[in-house]
């Protein structure tokens, strides 16, 4: 079985070049998973059914791993690995087709406490606008840059992997939009923000700022640094730096393995976005999810269907 696996994960390795981290991440899934098969007397992928992957699911809940490790670590690379042995007719059955996704939900939210549970209906981790300009005003240098980066990432949604591939060429500052490709969906599609809140910092960046880098002629890429274009992985640095200068940064668990998340990462000013159009804007849930470019409506109301106290207050006050 772990033959199979390896090949998966020098897939990932190889023609998918993703982060390290990643990697690491499914090779300890995937080892995990091969333990508890061993250990189960199951030896080979032909043995592996939907009802293999639902006892590995009741046995990561009583061993007290948490819902997120549960769901996105460990059942998201076992799918994900299993789905490609599939298409590479390493298996001659599908079983991520029979297995439903929800019910395995249900089984890993045993892994939550009762706080975890209240805790996962309250709306997102998110900052006000007046958080993100503290943010903005608190960004290591080059300051002109990572302003702006973090104030196109709120007023547009997007995420940090689709931020480091814009490109001069995308933008259309009279517009305005931005043609943004999604690495995670493999879409492309156009986002706006406000002119005078971004255009002023923008054109000064593409002018000016962005040409000191010597890469400036040689890439289109609108987001450069001393060593090319910067990742996903240094945008986040950037927004998580500036939450600890501004004092809005704190741990928001620690996990089984012992890693500490951080609340405040790139991705909460996606989230800050959303919640801003939602409840200060009053845009409808439909506009947003199109905005965010999610996969459906029902994945935008999983995260901001929740109604704020501050909504709930002016509207029967």
């Amino acid at each position: 079985m772990w033959d199979e696996f390896q090949e998966y994960l020098t897939y990932l390795q190889v023609d998918k070049a993703v982060a390290e981290k990643t990697l690491q991440t499914r090779s300890r899934s995937l080892e995990d998973f091969t333990n508890y098969c061993e250990s189960n007397e199951i030896y080979d992928i032909s043995e592996v059914d939907r009802r293999t992957i639902s006892k590995y699911i009741d046995y990561l809940v009583a061993e007290g791993f948490a819902y997120n490790t549960i769901m996105k670590e460990r059942y998201l690379s076992i799918g994900a690995t299993l789905r490609f042995l599939y298409r590479e007719r390493r298996m001659d059955k599908s079983v991520m087709e029979r297995v439903d996704n929800s019910a395995m939900k249900r089984k890993a939210r045993n892994a939550m406490s009762a706080q975890e549970k209240k805790d996962e209906n309250e709306p997102p981790a998110h900052l006000s606008k007046a958080e993100v300009y503290e943010l903005a005003e608190n960004v290591g240098p080059p300051s002109d840059r990572n302003s702006l980066l973090i104030k196109l990432m709120f007023w547009t949604g997007i995420r940090a992997s689709e931020a480091e591939l814009i490109e001069i060429g995308d933008i259309d500052l009279e517009a305005p939009s931005i043609s943004v490709y999604s690495p995670k969906t493999d879409t492309t599609r156009t986002v706006s923000y406000p002119a005078p809140e971004i255009n002023p910092e923008l054109r000064d960046w593409i002018h000016n700022g962005r040409l000191r880098y010597k890469d400036a002629d040689a890439s289109d890429r609108l987001f450069l640094g001393e060593n090319g274009p910067i990742n996903k992985h240094r945008i986040n640095k950037v927004v998580r730096n500036a939450a600890d200068t501004a004092g809005h940064q704190k741990e928001e668990r620690t996990t089984k393995d012992g890693n500490t998340r951080l609340e405040s990462t790139a991705h909460i000013l996606r989230h800050s976005h959303a919640m801003y159009y939602l409840n200060e804007e009053g845009k409808s849930m439909e506009v947003i999810s199109q905005h965010l470019g999610h996969s459906s409506l029902s994945v935008t109301e999983q995260f901001y269907a929740q109604t704020t106290e501050k909504t709930l207050i002016d509207e029967f006050s």
